[in-house]
């Protein structure tokens, strides 16, 4: 038997793979496939210059665990140790950065919510700024990369270090979080605080401007590695044999290596949903 999170749990936040907080409601049998979908009301905002939000209604979430073998949404992966309380993985994903330039980029459909605020104070300077419709493609990239699992009753620490293996942006991700979870009546509350650390050819390659981008040179920039905070929350409550109904709340604050860029006109990210989860 295999323990992971399902899409309901990590609705919001960073997408950190395969994981376990509440083995009661989200085991796995090896060789079985897991389907399941979160039907509800909830956002995915861009904190791009005019880029386009994307509407999270319906959220598929599909998962198969073998020996050692695993299939996790949008990642695939080899457990080389899973004892119970200490695990390691080697695994590919999808790298989230060009789902802000591109509405059909596959890390929408399984996809975190952020819902940014997009308030300007009066004390805030006003920038120069240009939309990612007016810069050159941002591609697709690939993660590879190792995630370590320690576990406890209540929680769970991951920290994860990926790179380019498709010779994209040649940038590397690094990722500290711990979950901890508990219970209030027939609720199950998941916080997990983490913190995301993404190199300087990664965060130029997607938010730097320069003359690939045949853009004005006073907007050119140099984005800049850094890490940044993360909080998610989620509220889980079964209400039949097959059906949850969650709850998530996020929150992001992206760091001055990307906030200073002109494509960005957000330095926060704030995000929401509501609704009930079908497990087959």
């Amino acid at each position: 038997m295999t323990l992971r999170v399902g899409l309901w749990i990590v609705l919001v936040g960073l997408m950190a793979g395969p994981s376990a907080i509440a083995c009661e409601s989200q085991c796995i049998e090896k060789g079985q496939w897991q389907l399941g979908v979160a039907i509800g009301a909830g956002v995915r905002s861009n904190p791009l210059v005019d880029g386009d939000n994307i509407p999270l209604v319906v959220l598929p979430d599909i998962a198969w665990y073998g020996e050692a073998f695993y299939l996790d949404n949008d990642e695939v992966g080899y457990q080389v140790i899973d004892n119970g309380t200490f695990a390691l993985e080697g695994f590919v994903n999808l790298n989230k950065e060009a789902a802000n330039f591109a509405f059909w980029h596959p890390a929408n459909l399984f996809s975190n919510m952020a819902l940014g605020s997009g308030f300007i104070g009066p004390s805030m300077e006003v920038k120069r700024t240009v939309s990612k419709d007016d810069v050159a493609t941002r591609r697709w990239s690939v993660n590879g990369g190792v995630r370590l699992h320690l576990r406890h009753e209540s929680g769970e620490f991951q920290a994860s270090m990926v790179t380019d293996v498709g010779k994209v942006h040649h940038g590397q991700q690094a990722e500290l979080s711990y979950s901890l979870s508990w219970q209030t009546g027939h609720w199950t509350w998941v916080a997990t605080p983490s913190l995301v650390w993404k190199s300087t050819k990664l965060v130029d390659y997607y938010y730097g401007l320069d003359d690939r981008d045949e853009v004005d040179t006073s907007l050119y920039y140099e984005a800049r590695s850094g890490w940044y905070p993360s909080l998610s929350i989620q509220v889980i409550r079964p209400i039949a044999e097959h059906w949850r109904l969650i709850g998530s709340l996020t929150w992001t604050e992206l760091h001055k290596g990307m906030t200073a860029s002109p494509l960005l006109d957000e330095s926060k990210i704030r995000g929401i949903f509501v609704g009930a989860a079908y497990h087959f």
